[in-house]
């Protein structure tokens, strides 16, 4: 650093750049997690168990947790104890298990969320079993179902999903983004034995009297106490109500029938089974009855004749007299029952109705002819009372001590008042609910009162005219649900079979499109949108050369999402579009085009955001390099070809571009003389991307040419190789004479042989 008037001074910048991880620890936070074992639980009941997430990075992180149902080594509801005869004869049983979602039984709450750096948090993990009964067996102790489950917590971002990148070695640190916890458990059914059975019979008795059945409980299950509680029924009773059974104990209990009226009795008597039931939160245990047991009650309460004596009772007047007023039940005054009185409300009635006086009253209450015994009792003063046939006014006697005073009256009035309005609203409610419900099934826009044997048919509907309305609701993914693998692999098969290539929106246009992308996603959502492969490796590329990639989106969510490429990168410049609204449960691809200036590796990252939430982002890779050719051969040996002394040494040699661009070439010879015997043809051109060109070079033969030569291949902008050129010749005399006549003649023959 310089600074003006100062010394120059070094600045040392140290920086540890570290991966994301995520960590399982236990509650106390001293040791990692790999597995939590359950243990065993009854059907219906719940055990929770609770662990530590922690981001030990100094970025925040977005987590999500995934069941594994399609991993290797997983057991869904198998008995591992029982015999493999046994389990061969049921596979039909173990069938109908394996088809149950696992997410039923097995929950972690929180399943998703965001982790400060270093931060961690509690989580919940909650089994509980749910017995698929067979409807060949009876509930046994072998109906046992043990599981052993996988779960992933992974960091959300971009994912490769269907697609892998070919270096497999990239992509080697995504281990510490994610991490397997494994879920081990046994669910165990209720298994009560009932000693003499299911079904008591009680001996009959009478009222006062008992009769007793002694019921012996066995727990068949040997690893599990059952807690039980007896409801109360009447006209039984059961001793001890509730209790508690021990592994493989017993329990003695005695049921009594004591009758209280007159009749037949059969009785479904509940046996509530209690245990540790999970909370609507999952987070919270209490005890609750998770299962039910009915046994069958039956007796007869006999009745008790008792003889009625009657006697004859001349002159004193009994207290109350029967019509005859002479015969009088012996223990009739032991009976507690009261004389009726007149209550009845029949100002209407006519019945042996003389003509009427001025002083009837018309709200006036008929009286019995047989209640003078009540008579002179104390009556309400608003109410009236005549003789049925007379209409005569009766006596009606009003205690002062004991009669409602006015301001009670009122009182009274406004309690009734209240609750005949409260009524009458009732009822006004649901009068009006009636008729909207009425007159919203019977309205029909499309019935317009025309017969069907009028002519009119309605339209038939094409493809295009058909649409799938999905409501924001179906969106909603339940908080304690959590994700699992089979379901997002049958939900991305589902979107990679509607492939979207062309007219996707840059920004939302219709009112669903933007109420859509205005959602803000959670992190199982986001989890459900995969944009891949998360390294964009464009390999060897050459300088200022255009390169294509493709980069993948799938949407498995039932909605519109806006995902949106954050690209400051000046290579990446070319993408023509970095905003896209891709429809529900599609998948597309995104053209990426990647330019560089620079030679050297090229290793940058940019970002992504669906509905303007943080996705995760994309590594890209390349490798820029200058053009650059290949010889098939450094050095080439001519040989004859033919007889003609011009064209008989020849040879081809093979330029090839492994590249992804272009490469403009030319051969310049290195010594330059003025007869050149060595040639190249062509001298110069342009080998395409991913192609090869074939070159001849001859060689022309003399008694002074030279036998060796050299070329250059000058590539430009890029690299420079150099090619030999060797043409080696024996030239052979032979000498022949022969005499012509008395003169010797001598003929010389020259042969020229390849050097070999």
């Amino acid at each position: 650093v310089s600074l003006q008037g100062r010394p120059d001074v070094l600045l040392t910048i140290k920086v540890h750049v570290v991966e994301q991880i995520i960590e399982l620890l236990n509650m106390t936070g001293d040791k990692k997690l790999k597995c939590i074992r359950f243990g065993s639980v009854f059907f219906g009941t719940s055990k929770i168990e609770r662990a530590l997430i922690h981001n030990k990075s100094p970025e925040p992180i977005n987590w999500v947790a995934i069941v594994q149902d399609d991993s290797v080594g997983e057991e869904l509801g198998t008995n591992i104890q029982q015999r493999t005869d046994v389990a061969l004869n049921n596979l039909t049983y173990l069938s109908k298990i394996r088809d149950i979602d696992v997410t039923s039984f097995i929950s972690c709450v929180p399943n998703e969320g965001t982790l400060s750096p270093y931060q961690k948090t509690a989580i919940t993990f909650c089994f509980s079993p749910k017995l698929i009964y067979d409807s060949k067996k009876d509930v046994d102790p072998s109906h046992r179902q043990d599981y052993a489950l996988f779960l992933r917590f992974e960091s959300v971002g971009s994912k490769d999903g269907f697609l892998r990148d070919d270096d497999n070695t990239i992509n080697k640190n995504d281990r510490f983004q994610k991490v397997e916890l494994a879920l081990t458990g046994s669910g165990l059914p209720v298994a009560l034995q009932f000693d003499p059975g299911m079904v008591l019979n009680f001996a009959p008795c009478v009222m006062g009297e008992h009769s007793e059945v002694l019921c012996i409980m066995q727990n068949r299950t040997k690893s599990l106490p059952v807690i039980y509680h007896f409801r109360k029924t009447a006209h039984f009773k059961i001793d001890p109500e509730r209790g508690k059974i021990n592994e493989g104990c017993m329990q003695i209990v005695m049921c009594s029938f004591i009758p209280r009226q007159v009749g037949t009795f059969k009785v479904k008597q509940v046996i509530e089974i209690i245990g540790l039931v999970a909370d609507e939160n999952l987070q919270s245990l209490s005890m609750k009855p998770f299962h039910h047991i009915h046994l069958d009650f039956n007796s007869v309460c006999k009745p008790f004749t008792k003889e009625v004596v009657m006697k004859i009772n001349p002159g004193i007047s009994p207290l109350v007299s029967n019509p005859t007023g002479q015969f009088v039940v012996k223990d009739f005054a032991k009976c507690k029952d009261y004389a009726p009185v007149a209550m009845l409300q029949s100002a209407k009635a006519r019945i042996h109705s003389h003509e009427a006086s001025k002083d009837t009253v018309k709200d006036a209450l008929i009286a019995f002819p047989n209640d003078r015994a009540a008579s002179i009792r104390p009556g309400e003063q608003g109410k009236h009372f005549r003789t049925i046939f007379t209409k005569i006014p009766r006596y009606n006697y009003v205690d002062p001590d004991f009669a409602y005073t006015k301001i009670e009256e009122l009182e009274k009035r406004v309690h009734q008042n209240y609750y005949e309005k409260y009524i009458k609203c009732l009822r006004s409610v649901r009068l009006q609910k009636q008729a909207e419900r009425e007159s919203r099934y019977s309205y029909d826009e499309l019935n317009i009162g025309l017969q069907p044997g009028s002519g009119l048919k309605s339209p038939s509907l094409s493809e295009s005219d058909i649409e799938d309305e999905t409501s924001s609701a179906e969106c909603q993914i339940k908080n304690d649900k959590m994700l699992c693998t089979r379901n997002i692999a049958s939900k991305e098969a589902e979107s990679l079979k509607k492939k979207v290539l062309k007219g996707l929106k840059s920004e939302p246009s219709t009112p669903q499109e933007k109420q859509d992308c205005s959602l803000i996603l959670t992190s199982k959502q986001i989890h459900q949108v995969i944009v891949g492969p998360s390294v964009l490796n464009f390999g060897d590329v050459c300088v200022n050369s255009t390169n294509t990639h493709p980069l993948h989106v799938i949407n498995m969510l039932p909605m519109h999402i806006l995902i949106q490429l954050d690209i400051d990168l000046e290579e990446l410049q070319k993408t023509k579009q970095l905003s896209y609204v891709i429809p529900p449960t599609t998948s597309t691809y995104i053209s990426m085009i990647f330019e560089s200036p620079t030679i050297g590796k090229f290793w940058k990252s940019f970002t992504f955001t669906v509905n303007n939430t943080p996705g995760g982002h994309i590594l890209v890779m390349a490798v820029v390099q200058l053009a650059k050719l290949e010889l098939s051969s450094n050095e080439i040996v001519l040989r004859p070809h033919g007889f003609a002394m011009k064209a008989c040494f020849r040879g081809t040699v093979r330029l090839y571009n492994r590249q992804n661009y272009f490469a403009q070439f030319k051969w310049l010879p290195v010594r330059k003389e003025r007869r050149m015997v060595f040639s190249i043809r062509p001298s110069k051109g342009v080998v395409e991307a991913y192609s090869s060109l074939e070159c001849e070079v001859t060689w022309q033969p003399g008694f002074s040419s030279p036998e060796r030569g050299e070329f250059i291949l000058q590539v430009y902008k890029g690299n420079a190789l150099t090619l030999k050129c060797v043409a080696h010749v024996i030239i052979s005399l032979t000498y022949d004479f022969y005499f012509k006549g008395y003169k010797l003649v001598e003929y010389t023959y020259l042969y020229m042989v390849e050097y070999i």
